[in-house]
């Protein structure tokens, strides 16, 4: 228990008392929240290192050689954006809405 403590003493910045206090629902969900806001923290300071990297780089390059910070250096999170921003065929759609109003009809709608 002490090792919970310690993180919410020391990362959520909560008095021993408070943790204590606290039920355990409450400290894994704020702890979840500090564990989301550290990782985009550390998501946003590696984005910014890599665009920092590129544009040094690129001011040394030909102006048809330059690279986009992508293909400098990949992230796993680089192919989750592709994956959202793709746009859906129309047989994607039309299939997507056939579900919903299946679901819908079923459920009495």
């Amino acid at each position: 228990m002490d090792e919970f403590c310690g993180m919410a003493v020391a990362h959520l910045h909560m008095t021993p008392r408070e943790f204590f206090l606290m039920r355990p629902g409450h400290f894994y969900g704020a702890l979840e929240v500090w564990a989301e806001h550290e990782k985009n923290r550390q998501r946003f300071t590696a984005e910014l290192i890599r665009m920092q990297t590129t544009d040094l780089l690129n001011i040394q390059l030909k102006k048809k050689d330059r690279i986009k910070p992508g293909q400098l250096w990949r992230f796993p999170w680089d192919d989750e954006d592709e994956e959202v921003a793709r746009p859906q065929t129309d047989e994607e759609i039309k299939r997507h809405n056939e579900e919903i109003i299946r679901r819908f009809s079923k459920n009495g709608g």
